[in-house]
């Protein structure tokens, strides 16, 4: 009897520890990985805080189908473009996914063509809905022409921004899986006075304040 109780005891405790592996397997819809990855980026412009923040488990925020198993909408992701180019892609696509904080429909894409700690001089390029409205509210042509300096058109200044990058982070060695293997995430901020071009006096002299803060997913 006393070996008989001991058999039953060992079956139980194994069918426990066979249950919380399920529980874990569900917590990650159904997906492996090996680590997760916390992920978000903030976009103020005039006051307007535009915010996606979340965790891989929940979802690649790609808004592709860059990783069907297991992604997520809106994306926060740097992926290598080739050539030493880094493309950096924050965009709110849609407001009703589980990353979703505030604001509006954006989409900006930061290009880094020499990726170093400290200050990179990016291609910073924003699009959709939201912005081109705030742009004609302001009486500018668009959002797309700004630049960092007031008056007359210079090309050299245009669509550049002084993006202070505070972390690489680490190589992702898996990020199609699964299992999925996160590196660590690329870090960078900007603030400061962006000047988009005047409809009016055809100058780029209508000021807008602007600030970036990422913690993007690298996808290389």
């Amino acid at each position: 009897m006393k070996k008989l109780f001991l058999l039953l005891a060992f079956v139980s405790i194994l069918y426990s520890c066979s249950n919380g592996g399920n529980a874990s397997s569900s917590n990650n819809n159904g997906n492996s990985f090996t680590n997760s990855m916390d992920y978000e980026f903030t976009i103020t412009i005039n006051g307007q805080v535009n915010k996606i923040k979340g965790n891989t488990t929940n979802g690649i925020p790609v808004s592709s189908n860059y990783s069907a198993l297991h992604e997520v909408n809106n994306s926060c992701v740097v992926r290598d473009g080739g050539n030493s180019i880094k493309h950096t892609i924050l965009e709110i696509d849609d407001v009703t996914t589980n990353n979703y904080i505030s604001g509006q429909n954006i989409s900006c894409q930061i290009d880094f063509s020499n990726l170093l700690l400290g200050i990179n001089q990016a291609n910073v390029y924003f699009t959709g809905g939201y912005v081109q409205t705030l742009a004609t509210s302001l009486g500018a042509a668009n959002f797309i022409g700004f630049q960092t300096t007031s008056g007359a058109s210079n090309p050299l200044n245009q669509h550049i921004l002084p993006i202070n990058i505070t972390d690489l982070g680490t190589t992702s060695s898996d990020y199609t899986g699964p299992p999925y293997t996160f590196g660590q995430t690329l870090k960078g901020n900007y603030s400061g006075t962006i000047y988009l071009f005047s409809t009016t006096d055809g100058q780029y002299t209508i000021p807008v304040q602007l600030s970036i803060d990422f913690k993007a997913l690298r996808m290389y």
